[in-house]
């Protein structure tokens, strides 16, 4: 946030100056109203408590990541770690003969069973005997009505169901870019077609085609508008189309955009991890969904930076940094040891130049001003005024519910107090200095 020449409030983290312009997403089915509160009756807090549960046995996608369960041990808040590379993957309509049925395979195979075999995906999870078949069977009726993802699938299984049953296959359409403007995105009707016959013809670039039985895989790129919908029906139950490549900045007056004009993916999600009063946010107030949900659109955005500089070497100059020197200091003296890689420059956070970099410059200031006097930690408390006043917006909240809130205070009191150090305030002048900004989801 700052202040314009006009003397105007511009925000730039969440919308660009209101160049970054998303619909608003739609109040919830009934059913989920009753149940995503944090001041309602037994039976939500039940499965707020349980919603990741609930969630994984209704995803299309399955999540194909090493979630690290080890750090939850303790009495404290519930966190939500992951190790690796995301991959969201679905499979075929039908599962192998033999094979129990899964993720979007259970709205298709055996439906007349379906509450005991969604039930039946977590039967090695301890928390399987602690959801309720009621509340699952409500769901199912509930994405039925609204989802028209799930819709889709339907059609599928009465096709499939027939005597003369025919070749039938669901088009997952990825749209490339949109139709000129930031308004004109896809409906979630559009973002998949049942196709009947012969799935050749007319598959675009971005599309994936789910067969009935092909026995294999197919990954659901971060750039899919359907990614999100897929693996979190309870948290877009409309199917909501996510983000696409080619969505518009909105132009402020009558000032001609400058540089880019299409909106990238951590601008978008930065748009929706807001919270907005009276707004239903999936990404803020769905308790411990909402945190996977974030991880997730992390590990989609360092995806898709980790993709782009692989695709960019080229711009980037990657040829300075694999030449003889740096295979001469590994020891790679024969032509067979030099292999092609791919560089990560220093202006990639978190990579070994970037620490490296970082490293140096800390040495530099050592060497010319001599060793730090002071070494100082900040940490955060999560029951600070500020925080505890936010949460009032959404009654029965508790700071662990809300980390977002938590992050953003603990980040302007961290600004306050390096600007009162700057300024000689807590420890007199400073000739140099130094400081690392570690944020854990919850503090």
């Amino acid at each position: 946030m700052y202040l314009s020449a006009q003397n105007r409030i511009i925000y730039n983290l969440c919308c660009r100056g209101g160049k970054v312009s998303l619909p608003a997403f739609q109040p919830r089915p009934p059913l989920l109203q009753e149940l995503i509160t944090f001041n309602g009756g037994p039976r939500a807090n039940k499965f707020m408590h349980h919603i990741r549960q609930y969630n994984s046995i209704f995803a299309f996608t399955s999540l194909g990541v090493h979630i690290d369960r080890s750090i939850n041990t303790g009495n404290g808040p519930y966190v939500f770690r992951i190790n690796g590379v995301v991959h969201h993957r679905i499979g075929s309509l039908l599962p192998e003969p033999g094979n129990r049925p899964e993720y979007a395979q259970l709205y298709i195979y055996d439906t007349e069973h379906e509450v005991s075999n969604r039930l039946g995906i977590l039967r090695n999870d301890d928390s399987s005997n602690d959801l309720d078949p009621n509340i699952v069977a409500d769901i199912i009726k509930m994405l039925d009505t609204y989802n028209p993802l799930v819709q889709k699938f339907r059609m599928a299984r009465d096709r499939l169901l027939s005597p003369n049953a025919p070749n039938i296959s669901i088009k997952l359409i990825g749209t490339q870019t949109t139709h000129g403007d930031r308004y004109s995105l896809p409906t979630a009707s559009e973002l998949a077609a049942l196709i009947v016959g012969n799935s050749d013809s007319g598959v675009g670039e971005f599309d994936i085609i789910v067969e009935s039985c092909s026995g294999q895989f197919k990954r659901i790129y971060p750039t899919h508008p359907a990614l999100m919908a897929l693996q979190y029906p309870l948290l877009f139950p409309y199917g909501e189309m996510g983000f696409q490549l080619g969505i518009k900045y909105k132009q402020i007056g009558n000032e001609p955009l400058k540089g880019r004009e299409n909106v990238t993916m951590l601008e978008y999600y930065s748009y929706y991890e807001h919270y907005r009063k009276n707004e239903p946010n999936p990404y803020t107030c769905c308790g411990r969904l909402s945190d996977q949900a974030c991880v997730n659109t992390y590990s989609c955005i360092e995806s898709e930076r980790l993709t782009y500089h692989f695709f960019h070497q080229s711009e980037l100059r990657s040829e300075t940094y694999q030449g003889i020197t740096e295979a001469v200091s590994k020891c790679a003296t024969l032509g067979k040891h030099v292999g092609v890689k791919r560089i990560l420059p220093s202006s990639f956070v978190g990579s070994k130049r970037y620490l490296i970099q970082n490293y140096h410059d800390s040495m530099a200031i050592c060497r010319v001003y001599g060793a730090p006097k002071y070494f100082v930690t900040y940490t955060c408390n999560s029951n600070w005024p500020e925080i505890i006043e936010a949460l009032r917006c959404e009654p029965g909240q508790k700071p662990r519910d809300r980390n977002d809130i938590i992050v953003r205070v603990f980040h302007m009191k961290l600004h306050e107090l390096l600007d009162d150090i700057k300024e000689g305030i807590v420890f007199g002048p400073i000739i140099g200095g130094n400081y690392l900004t570690n944020i854990f989801s919850h503090c």
